[in-house]
């Protein structure tokens, strides 16, 4: 079904199968998640990739830093009503549980030093400028990011810290897309870093900062998956790049050596509408059918049989900007996910 990439291509099918679901921009109960995990289980997909973070909301306890979700979890509405929720650490464990019941294993994903508006407002500190703001409503790339300090390194790694506790799995996500590093600048703790680690430009600094969490995330036992973003500059070979723009960053990273996840938005979102009888909810979404889905081809005649092998899996991803309710969700979410969780069974050719 994949058609001719490479006469030497492995024949095998991926060994991982892995479905998103960002529950910051709307939040889904306890049911639903065990809900979603079931049809994940029954679509042949054995990952959970849980999006928790991100500038709409904070949805994960974290018992040394109560405000991420004391103020991080909720938010204003135009109608001047309070949304959010978050998961309690009882509720973690009652997922994870459930999950490895129907073998799947759940990749948390606590995204930074981007879409982290919802930390910033619980605790202003860990922005470069330190100035207070609310956890934003609408969708977007907003310029408050994570300053890359000392102090804000402290305050990740003992986040992640709780997170290994509460996920049993090997993989865990950390996020790196989208990062407006406009504020880094003219930071005297970035010029320092750069001084003093030999860096050259912002993204060099992001993944040099990247790269010191995922260390010590590894020596914990984990393996580390990033957005593709972080293949723009020198990037560790330890990483997992996840390729979502298309497959370009997939590409550059299966040739330096990196184990890849394809997830080209133009076959993977579903959020994106499934056909051109459904209204657009913003202009520069594409469509993707159903039939598309079942046309995606993971590898790439740019690499060499070698380098193809370096795709480990695919993934779907389901993002909430415009996904407000359980309804909207299961439209969203079928048929397309059982055809991806077909593709991602069959082996190749």
């Amino acid at each position: 079904m994949f058609g001719n990439i490479n006469a030497q291509t492995t024949n095998h099918a991926f060994p991982f199968r892995s479905m998103h679901l960002d529950v910051s921009r709307h939040f889904f109960s306890v049911p639903l998640i065990k809900e979603y995990i079931d049809s994940l289980a029954a679509n042949n997909f054995n990952y959970f990739h849980w999006h928790l973070t991100d500038d709409q909301g904070w949805r994960i306890e974290i018992k040394a830093y109560p405000l991420l979700t004391k103020t991080g979890a909720w938010r204003k509405e135009k109608d001047n009503t309070i949304y959010g929720g978050f998961y309690s650490s009882e509720d973690i464990k009652e997922i994870v549980d459930y999950a490895l019941k129907k073998n799947i294993e759940i990749i948390p994903e606590i995204d930074f030093p981007g879409h982290c508006s919802a930390a910033i407002a619980a605790y202003p500190w860990l922005s470069c400028s330190e100035e207070a703001i609310e956890v934003p409503a609408k969708p977007g790339i907003y310029k408050t990011i994570l300053c890359p300090t000392d102090t804000v390194k402290s305050f990740l790694k003992i986040v992640f810290n709780e997170i290994c506790g509460m996920f049993s799995g090997k993989y865990i996500h950390i996020g790196g897309d989208e990062v407006p590093k406009k504020s880094w600048r003219k930071n005297k703790s970035v010029k320092r870093m750069m001084l003093e680690n030999n860096l050259h430009s912002m993204q060099q600094v992001q993944n040099y900062w990247m790269n010191d969490i995922a260390t010590f995330l590894q020596r914990k036992g984990k393996s580390v998956i990033v957005w593709g973003e972080v293949t723009r500059s020198a990037f560790s070979k330890n990483l997992i790049i996840m390729s979502w723009r298309a497959k370009h960053a997939g590409i550059r990273a299966a040739k330096n050596g990196n184990k890849v996840i394809m997830a080209s938005r133009f076959y993977c979102y579903f959020d994106y509408p499934a056909s051109r009888k459904e209204k657009k909810p913003v202009f520069f979404y594409p469509y993707l059918t159903n039939a598309k889905v079942s046309r995606y081809n993971l590898y790439s005649k740019r690499l060499t049989a070698e380098e193809n092998r370096n795709i480990i899996r695919g993934a779907g991803m389901l993002w909430t900007e415009y996904v407000t309710d359980t309804n909207r969700l299961w439209h969203q979410f079928s048929p397309r996910v059982g055809t991806l969780g077909k593709v991602l069974s069959t082996k190749c050719r």
